[in-house]
């Protein structure tokens, strides 16, 4: 069942988990941009049908759906909703990062972002033994690139051209809350990035996503 704002009805759905950093990305992007979108949460991970990823065949979310559209990728749904914002916004996207220090920024985040839906899949949901080095070297990449980011954060956020939002910034912040919720690495040494999230997170659009499990109607 999907969420509605009442009275109103969007021409557009994100379908996703209100548990995912991705799916929160684009949830942030919508509300940051003024653009109303439906939310239609998947419940089972597990489930192996299209249809309930929106008809993405990679059985990945979030999906953006508008009309008889579908948008896979969390990006990709970004830059929809940058096109379908009711007014021009200044959006700082990848290709607009000045210097190698920002793009390998963006790079990691991506990375990091990856590394916790491979540990918190494999061994949380999965099941699998969390001694497998195919999670051990992902979480020592996780913790690795944690630590890069933490070092060169503040320098990297004030040389960000003049912007209302950027892909980086929402997408760091995504990624830091999201490590707290789901306790996949310790955030005590990574001063710099807890600060961080939590001055982006006073934001009305980070306050209204916060992070849960869905839990089906009725259960």
């Amino acid at each position: 069942m999907s969420r509605k704002v009442e009275g109103v009805h969007p021409a557009l759905r994100i379908t996703g988990r209100s548990s995912s950093h991705f799916t929160r990305l684009a949830r942030v992007f919508a509300q940051e941009l003024g653009v109303v979108c439906e939310f239609a949460p998947v419940y089972d991970l597990a489930s192996l049908d299209m249809r309930d990823y929106a008809g993405n065949p990679a059985l990945k979310l979030p999906v953006l759906t508008r009309g008889g559209v579908a948008v896979f990728g969390a990006e990709n749904i970004c830059r929809v909703l940058a096109e379908s914002a009711p007014q021009p916004r200044r959006v700082v996207w990848p290709e607009d990062l000045r210097d190698v220090q920002a793009r390998n920024t963006q790079e990691l985040v991506w990375h990091a972002m990856q590394a916790q839906v491979q540990l918190g899949f494999g061994t949380q949901v999965a099941r699998l033994p969390a001694d497998s080095i195919y999670f051990v070297k992902a979480a020592a990449g996780l913790r690795n690139a944690l630590a890069w980011l933490d070092e060169r954060l503040p320098t990297v956020i004030d040389a960000l051209p003049p912007r209302d939002l950027s892909l980086l910034e929402v997408a760091l912040f995504c990624l830091v809350e999201h490590l707290a919720f789901r306790a996949t690495v310790p955030l005590a040494p990574y001063g710099h990035l807890v600060a961080f999230a939590r001055e982006f997170g006073r934001r009305d659009s980070a306050r209204s996503t916060a992070y849960l499990f869905d839990v089906p109607p009725g259960s």
